[in-house]
């Protein structure tokens, strides 16, 4: 028995013994943070580097260098003295050269951040194990299981600057942050390289053609562009724009020339030797792409080549109907230049296969640009859409039987018309703003194109009502329009007077985009609107044609017959008469 007791209670003593080791091995175990990085887009990188380990009690904060930065503070020119340093000495001179660098509200570290971040991205092999990574989510990004210490943060291939959220003015893609409980946030100091396309007024100047482009002899061509310096020269017609001037969907007629401006920002290079940035735009079927006007960087005018400093290169894919603008040697060209406006200008054609109405020809541009320093990576922005819209109407020519019926209508073929553009004063125009038009067939007619209407045996087409009455008019920018009746169906009478139609389009304040367009038409001083919010149908716009009676002819047969018919009546009373004498007599 006692045996037993003694063997019980060693086994007591023994789990005691591991009980009590567990709970010192646990207690000693280092403390976790939690950190929430602010403006995060999902699905992205965030590097994590640890300069230094930490421990609080309190409100008290030690910190001690991670030793795999040593070489970045054994620098005379950082530290005095400090290649001689080791251990706490050099751990303590670290952190009072950080503290001085970032200041007491940690403004004005960006220096220092982008300065560590670059030494960082060269000796990644050296910090790896100080590294720690975290995937993104839109808004807001929580990492938790941290140790204490002070963070780099690096949202990896995020390099533009020019957006970062509040007050501060932030020169550097990293952020400094402590972590030393749940409590600690950062606001990520830079967004992922971004491109916005917008239609702009109308620019002149020369530049590369498509033909060039597509014939790969663009190089060297002559741009004349806008800068600050000459923007009132005559020869320089480009003039000066407000944003106003800049919209996300506009209208044009089929066979104008819509010129786009793409602009983008220098990002921060920092920890790159090399940088790859080139735009990309789709157009949609119904836009051909024209010329390329010019390509700046703040207000230096950058030339077509194939390589070189502040130079650009050009390619268009006629089966993708994508251009490519890639701007050469761009970290060399622009590493110190961090934040200016990159400015692409080109121009494009509406052409016969634009879609109508509500349904927009869109073009979708994006940027390519390096997202990663280490493996030369490349990542693509969010697409920046634009849209051209082109507007339509329907003619229904008819006649009504009954004016007390005006549902009884008897649809009329055969009636030809011309269209006229408006002058500014919004009056009937002369012959030179007639509308030049093209006949597809089964009763459908649209603007003819500049090429189209220069052509030697070119003839603008009458519109010509269908056997429906109906004929469909398409291809036209919002404007005044005036609609001549020259021919009426035989037997009607032809209008008197033009039919007024305005198009007008009405688009979304705050998106830019398109809500619904207007058809107004007015003869005869009675105004009435047609709204059309629908990619299926097209405003009607109904035109009576009026007939009467027919009236009498002197000398026709009709009035022969009549006379006829009064002289036998006039023989047959005269007869009857005499008769009726003759029998009295007897």
């Amino acid at each position: 028995m006692k045996k037993l007791v003694s063997r019980f209670m060693a086994v007591l003593m023994a789990m005691t013994m591991i009980l009590s080791m567990s709970m010192t091995v646990f207690a000693a175990e280092a403390p976790k943070g939690t950190l929430t990085v602010n403006n995060t887009v999902a699905g992205k990188t965030l590097d994590l580097y640890q300069i230094f380990t930490a421990t609080k009690n309190g409100d008290n904060v030690a910190y001690t260098l991670n030793s795999a930065y040593e070489g970045f503070f054994k620098n005379n020119t950082r530290i005095p003295g400090s290649e001689s340093l080791t251990g706490e000495a050099l751990s303590e001179k670290a952190y009072e050269y950080v503290k001085t660098q970032v200041g007491t509200d940690g403004k004005s570290g960006t220096g220092f951040a982008k300065e560590i971040l670059g030494w960082i991205l060269e000796n990644a092999t050296t910090v790896a194990t100080t590294h720690t990574t975290a995937t993104t989510t839109a808004g807001s990004t929580v990492i938790s299981g941290l140790e204490y210490g002070y963070y780099v943060v690096y949202p990896l291939g995020a390099t533009d600057t020019s957006a970062a959220p509040g007050e501060q003015d932030y020169t550097s893609v990293a952020s400094l942050v402590s972590v030393t409980g749940d409590d600690a946030t950062v606001n990520m100091k830079s967004n992922y390289p971004t491109v916005d396309k917008k239609i702009i007024p109308a620019q002149s100047g020369s530049g590369a053609k498509v033909d060039a482009i597509v014939n790969d002899s663009w190089e060297n061509v002559s741009h004349m562009g806008l800068d600050e310096d000459d923007e009132n020269e005559s020869e320089d017609t480009i003039a000066p724009r407000g944003a106003a001037d800049e919209k996300k969907a506009e209208d044009f007629g089929i066979g104008d020339t819509v010129t786009y401006q793409l602009t983008s920002k220098v990002p921060d290079m920092t920890g790159y030797n090399s940088y790859t940035f080139k735009f990309s735009d789709t157009l949609s079927k119904g836009l051909d792409l024209k010329e390329v006007l010019s390509v700046k960087v703040g207000n230096t005018t950058l030339t077509a080549k194939k390589a070189g400093t502040n130079t650009y290169a050009l390619a268009y894919d006629q089966a993708k109907r994508t251009l490519t603008v890639t701007l050469n040697d761009f970290y060399n060209s622009y590493k110190n230049r961090t934040g200016e406006t990159i400015t692409v200008v080109y121009t494009a054609t509406l052409n016969k296969d634009a879609v109508i109405g509500m349904n927009p020809n869109t073009n979708k541009a994006v940027v390519e640009y390096s997202n990663n320093p280490t493996t030369g990576g490349t990542g693509t922005s969010e697409p920046s859409i634009v849209d051209v819209h082109t507007f339509d109407f329907t003619i229904y020519k008819y006649y009504l039987k009954d004016q007390n019926n005006k549902e009884d209508k008897t649809a009329l073929a055969k009636a030809e018309f011309e269209l006229y553009k408006g002058n500014t004063e919004g009056t009937a125009a002369d012959e030179q703003a007639k509308v030049n038009i093209v006949d597809e067939e089964n009763g459908v007619y649209r603007q003819a194109t500049a090429d189209e209407a220069k052509a030697a045996d070119f003839t603008s087409a009458k519109i010509v009502s269908d056997t429906d009455g109906k004929v469909l008019v398409k291809g036209l920018e919002a404007g005044t329009y005036y609609l001549r009746e020259t021919k009426a169906p035989e037997g009607y009478n032809k209008l008197l007077s033009d039919i007024k139609v305005v198009i007008e389009a009405n688009y979304d304040t705050t998106t830019g985009k398109l809500t619904n367009y207007t058809v107004t038409y007015t003869y005869n001083g009675n105004p009435i609107t047609v709204t059309n919010t629908d990619k299926l149908t097209s405003p009607e716009v109904p035109v009576e044609n009026k007939t009467g009676a027919q009236l009498p002819s002197t000398g026709s047969k009709g009035a022969l017959m009549v006379t006829l018919a009064g002289i036998v009546l006039f023989g047959a009373l005269t007869a009857s008469k005499a008769f009726g004498k003759k029998k009295a007599k007897n």
